[in-house]
């Protein structure tokens, strides 16, 4: 069945056909940053399956006053809204073939709403991001034009929320705004942060009239309200941690006591100063879009939502603002024209007719979103794994910081720009000092976020896992604690520091896989209670280097210096003293001692042999001196004396001389001299 659409104020076109329905009622809204919404009802002798159909698909709808040109090349002086079906509600009842139907069309961007995700954006501007976030859910027609210039965001999350809050919400942090434009065949979604890009009326300038006019306005009152007067924004900022970050913008509107009223809010979300500045400007330019509205009533179908309006000032205030920007207009039309009488009612349809209301601010106040979409709120730590180049064990950068990759990113490729640099709690931070061990790539860690934030990701303990087993064998090593690293790259080796609490065999275990090097400052003292001290160089050279006295007291028991195999040998560049006070020295040698000093050496022998050699050698004996022997044999190569004082036996190679005051020369038995002259006095 096929509707004539001519001459009606309503009309509609869907995939059914062009004059497959007829539109019989609409009541529209239409506001800047939200998505319209058109809830009409329609006939049409359609089957029902052909109608459920529609769902999801383009709708046009034109509307306009009675006696509006139909047609024409954009649809003629009725405006039209192009969209798509997002309900249908089937009347329980028929009549003549027909059915009323009731629907709600909506833009594309509508549908984002149905979507949830999480995705990670890096390195983006807001621009670049809501452009990325549109292209991926297949936006067909939009466009962006913005005046500022927006720095790039490091690290942003869309966190369980739908593409349309995420997006939403950015643009009301950042000072963006959306509307739509409509043309047969198409609507356009168009995002801006200027009124100056948004787009002017196609009619002239709008007066207020007593009665219906196709340019008139029926009703207009002016609304002023009070607001804050200043926003007042603080962050952190790690990378500068002694800078001051408070930024204060205040309102331009003047009211009384208005700047008393501060807004504060902490954090703010901004690295420094001048992206500070930026937010807080845009937030309290929100402020001021609730200063002042007007609102109104008329019969102009063609206002929209973001179009710039011109309003003769009233006769009281000539001075009053003349262009005005639509922040949002509500349609409603009836028409069953089509019937000579309301078949659903059984009575005589009212007249057809078109009305609309609207809100509008003056242009030269920029327009800013109030934000009123929440930001998602973590609600506790996760994990994650951390991520790093291929190839590579460790990476981190000067703060210690590393990248992981959530559980739930479906995107991320596991590697260097899994996620932002996220900064890892230590138990000790100070400057240039504290504890410092840094999540290794592979390793499971505890994130969580600062004020909940997706955001602003910290790493706050780490976790074991079936492929990150603790050191230790467990339970049966519960006793067991400590720290026990890996040799990177590779592994197979490890620096470990263990305590081990089994009662009565408690014991701390220290290893180092290559080198270990202490320095003590001033002294170390340790004491062994009881039991023993053992060192074991295995392979090496054991060297001990004193800059000062060495002292070994060995308070009881005894003290043994072994030396396995070769030569064991103690230097001395001054005196050299071995001494017991109370008891012995032995030094004994399995083949020789030998005493060294320039030319002079004693020498002992395992076979009973000493000699003593030297230029020069003397025996003294303060009483006596003793050589007994089974025999006794003193040579002189030269000379050899015997003497007592004055009194002496001299040999040499001539003779034998003894001199004394008294000479006397005694046999037991036979006394016998001998010579080839003897002389006697």
């Amino acid at each position: 069945m096929a509707y004539d659409q001519t001459n009606r104020i309503l009309r509609i076109d869907t995939d059914l056909g062009r004059d497959a329905a007829v539109l019989t009622e609409l009541v529209g809204h239409d506001s800047i940053s939200k998505p319209f919404l058109f809830k009409i009802r329609f006939a049409t002798a359609a089957e029902d399956d052909q109608v459920r159909k529609l769902l999801g698909t383009n709708v046009a709808l034109w509307f306009g006053q009675p006696g509006d040109p139909a047609d024409g090349p954009t649809g003629g002086e009725r405006r039209v809204v192009h969209g798509r079906f997002r309900r249908l509600v089937m009347s329980a009842t028929s009549r003549a073939g027909e059915r009323e139907w009731q629907a709600e069309v909506v833009p594309q961007i509508w549908f984002l709403s149905s979507t949830s995700d999480l995705r990670i954006f890096q390195e983006k501007t807001v621009v670049e991001i809501i452009e990325e976030i549109l292209k991926i859910h297949h936006v067909e027609n939009f466009s962006i034009k913005t005046l500022e210039n927006y720095p790039k965001i490091g690290y942003c999350v869309q966190y369980r929320e739908s593409a349309l809050d995420f997006i939403c919400r950015l643009m009301e942090q950042y000072g963006l705004f959306f509307w739509h434009e409509h043309e047969i065949g198409r609507h356009t979604l168009m995002i801006s942060d200027h009124n100056s890009t948004t787009f002017p009326a196609p009619f002239p300038e709008l007066e207020v009239r007593s009665s219906l006019h196709r340019y008139g306005i029926t009703e207009l009152e002016d609304e002023f309200n009070v607001g804050s007067g200043t926003w007042t924004m603080r962050d952190f900022n790690f990378e500068t941690p002694s800078n001051d970050l408070e930024v204060t913008d205040p309102t331009h509107v003047d009211v009384a006591e208005t700047k008393k009223r501060e807004l504060y809010d902490y954090p703010g979300l901004y690295p420094d100063k001048g992206a500070g500045k930026a937010l807080a400007r845009v937030q309290i330019q929100a402020e001021e879009v609730l200063y002042s509205r007007r609102r109104g009533e008329g019969v102009i179908s063609g206002m929209d939502a973001g179009m710039r309006v011109r309003i003769a000032p009233p006769p009281t205030n000539t001075a009053a603002e003349k262009e005005y920007l639509l922040t949002e207009v509500r349609h409603e039309a009836k028409d069953y024209s089509h019937w000579t009488t309301d078949r659903w009612s059984g009575r005589d349809p009212e007249e057809p007719f078109y009305r609309n209301a609207f809100s509008c601010i003056p242009n030269k106040v920029p327009f800013r979103s109030q934000r009123r979409t929440p930001k998602p709120f973590v609600h506790g730590p996760q994990t994650a794994i951390v991520t790093g180049p291929k190839g590579e064990e460790i990476y981190t950068d000067k703060y210690a910081r590393v990248k992981v990759q959530f559980h739930w990113d479906r995107l991320g490729r596991k590697d260097e720009r899994s996620s932002c640099w996220v900064r890892v709690s230590q138990s000790w931070a100070g400057s240039g000092y504290g504890f410092i061990q840094i999540p290794r790539i592979g390793q499971e860690v505890i994130v969580d976020f600062l004020e909940g934030d997706p955001d602003r990701p910290i790493i706050t303990g780490r976790v074991y896992n079936a492929e990150q087993m603790p050191p230790h064998g467990l339970p049966g090593a519960a006793v067991k604690s400590g720290l026990k690293s890996n040799s990177t790259k590779g592994g197979g080796g490890s620096n470990e520091l263990t305590f081990d609490d089994t009662k009565g065999k408690e014991q701390t275990y220290f290893h180092s896989q290559y080198n270990h090097v202490g320095v003590i400052q001033n002294d170390e003292t340790r004491t062994i209670v009881k039991g023993n001290r053992s060192i074991t160089v295995q392979t090496g050279t054991h060297t001990e280097t004193i800059k000062g006295d060495t002292k070994i007291t060995v308070v009881t028991g005894a003290y043994t210096h072994g030396v396995a195999t070769k030569t064991a040998t103690r230097l001395s560049k001054q005196k050299s003293t071995l001494a017991s006070t109370d008891a012995d020295v032995l030094i004994t040698a399995k083949t020789q001692i030998k005493l060294h000093v320039g030319d002079s050496s004693i020498t002992m022998l395992a076979d009973g042999t000493i000699t003593i050699h030297g230029k020069n050698i003397s025996i003294l004996g303060d009483d006596s001196v003793t050589v007994s022997s089974k025999k006794v044999q003193i040579t002189g190569s030269e000379e050899a004396k015997i003497g007592v004082g004055a009194q002496s036996t001299v040999y040499d190679k001539q003779k034998v001389g003894t001199s004394g005051a008294a000479i006397n020369s005694a046999a037991v038995g036979q006394h016998e001299i001998t010579g080839a002259i003897v002389k006697i006095n």
